[in-house]
This record gives C-alpha cells, sequence and structure tokens, in this order.
C-alpha cells in the first residue's frame, strides 16, 4: 500500500485516522484497499460445450471489501497503550461503523463492519502497526453494500396550487403576483449510481401519489387512504416498506407500486393526490451514490 498523497483523510467512527487522537497519540493510515475502484462482479465467462465462444452470465456487484492499515506513535509507551485500546474499540467487530474517507474537500462513507482479526504489532515502547479488513453493509446489516454515499439531499413541497393575484376588472398599474407552489421537487444527484430515497407525507391528505417525473414511475395511494393532521408515511423506496406513523405497516394502501431511486443526474419528484389539502407535505430525502 502507498501513502496517502494530497488533503485525504480518514475516520471510522468518532477516531481520525491521520491526525491526532484524543489521548495524544499519532495516527498515520495508507492508502485504503478496496475503496476507489469497484468491487467484485458475479458475471462469468464459461466456455461453450463443442462450439467456439462462450456464455457469459449477467453480472452483479458484490460487497465492497475495504482494507485498512496504518500506524500509531507516542512518546510515552503508556499514552502509546491508551491509544491502541481506543483503535481497537473502534475496530469491534459487532456493531457497524460509518467509515468516512474525504479527498480534496469531497467526502464519501459507508457503513462498514468489520471482519477477520485486527492485526496490531508493537515496533517498540512508542510505535505499532495495525491493520484491519471490513465489509460495507446496507440499512439491514445483514446484506452487503456496494456503493459508496455522499451526505443526505432533503426538500419539501406542499401541493400544487395558485392563490392570490387579481383578474378583471382591475388593470394596470394595479398589479398584485399571484403564488404558485408547483407540487414538484428537483434534486440532483451528483454521483455515478442510483441512490436511497426516502419519502415522508405528512397529512392531512387522501390518497397521495408521488411521481419520479424524470423516469414517468408513480406510487399510489388508495383513494381510501386518508391521512388526518398529525399523521404520516414513511416510505423507503430501496427497502420497499411503508409505515404509518414510523410503526404500522401501509403497504396493503399502496395500488400502483412504482418504486424508484435517486438516479444519477437530475431527478424531479412530482407530489399529487386524490383530494386537495394545503398542508399536505412532502419531504423527500436522497442519497447520492458512487461505483
Amino acid at each position: 500500500m502507498g501513502v496517502l498523497f494530497g488533503r485525504t483523510n480518514i475516520r471510522i467512527g468518532d477516531l481520525d485516522l491521520a491526525g491526532v487522537d484524543d489521548t495524544g497519540v499519532e495516527i498515520g493510515i495508507d492508502t485504503p484497499d478496496g475503496w476507489s475502484g469497484q468491487p467484485a462482479s458475479s458475471g462469468q465467462a464459461d466456455a461453450k460445450t463443442l462450439a467456439n465462444g462462450g456464455i457469459v452470465s449477467a453480472g452483479y456487484a458484490a460487497t465492497r471489501n475495504i482494507g485498512l492499515s496504518g500506524w500509531l506513535r507516542s512518546p510515552d509507551a503508556d499514552v502509546l497503550t491508551t491509544g491502541i485500546d481506543r483503535l481497537n474499540s473502534m475496530l469491534e467487530p459487532r456493531n457497524a461503523r460509518r467509515l468516512e474517507v474525504t479527498e480534496n474537500g469531497q467526502t464519501r462513507w459507508v457503513n462498514a463492519r468489520r471482519l477477520d482479526e485486527v492485526t496490531i504489532s508493537r515496533q517498540s515502547l512508542w510505535y505499532a502497526t495495525w491493520s484491519a479488513q471490513f465489509a460495507a453493509i446496507g440499512k439491514d446489516p445483514s446484506q452487503g453494500e456496494w456503493r459508496k454515499f455522499g451526505d443526505d439531499i432533503v426538500d419539501t413541497t406542499l401541493l400544487p396550487a395558485s392563490s392570490g393575484g387579481l383578474t378583471v376588472p382591475f388593470t394596470v398599474p394595479f398589479e398584485i403576483d399571484a403564488t404558485t407552489v408547483t407540487g414538484q421537487i428537483g434534486i440532483t444527484n451528483p454521483g455515478n449510481a442510483t441512490g436511497p430515497v426516502q419519502l415522508r407525507i405528512d397529512g392531512p391528505v387522501v390518497g397521495p401519489i408521488i411521481t419520479h417525473v424524470s423516469s414517468g414511475i408513480a406510487f399510489v395511494f388508495s383513494s381510501s387512504l386518508a391521512l388526518a393532521a398529525g399523521e404520516w408515511l414513511d416510505v423507503d423506496m430501496e427497502a420497499r416498506t411503508v409505515l404509518a406513523n414510523g410503526q404500522a405497516s401501509r403497504g396493503g394502501w399502496v395500488v400502483q407500486r412504482g418504486w424508484f431511486g435517486f438516479d444519477p443526474g437530475d431527478n424531479v419528484f412530482a407530489f399529487t393526490a386524490a383530494q386537495f389539502s394545503p398542508a399536505a407535505r412532502l419531504t423527500v430525502t436522497a442519497t447520492p451514490a458512487w461505483l
């Protein structure tokens, strides 16, 4: 592995892996393996029987595996031991931790769970080297993740409406502009992979509909579904779950299951409903993603 160059920093949990930790131990890290490239593909090319060429299966990305290694240094042997203890606590295998890599001001992250053993070799009283392997995981900790993510982008809209303004017989120069709500949210994914989308629909609203305009895919609730003021729906497009008030499933009220994601480039989300309500609100939380 090569030493990191440029303005790069790596964090796991609340521990910077390039700098000085809270105990006064200096930590250094080598270039991470498995971060800049892509995970392995499940696709295979097999030879045909008694014929030229072969058969190539469709490929899907495997779990992203990340190898980290570095060193710790302190002029005080006891302080170095404390620093090693803290590093070990960040690398325990039961809990996933956020692993962030910041390169030239751009931060991307994964949730990572440590695999295999942690190797820490004390080279002297004041200097030690370490290495560990990680697997990126999704929201479901049993599922491997292949993407890297950026910070969530959040935006909100009401149902489309127009209010105010004047009509005839009023004439110029007397003028009052109308207020228009488009009912649409435009968000750009700067990444090169489709990222997760989560929706929150706040009542009062009857039969809400959310359309991913860019793809034409619509997620439609039955017109018999009515949310009162103070009630809401959480829709996780990637996990394919629909919860009322964060608890009870409302999947049975979905009449058109148009699951969509946060595609690379420009995305437009439109909010409509079976009946108009001026207080109904859609909040979109979209996460940029990179391969």
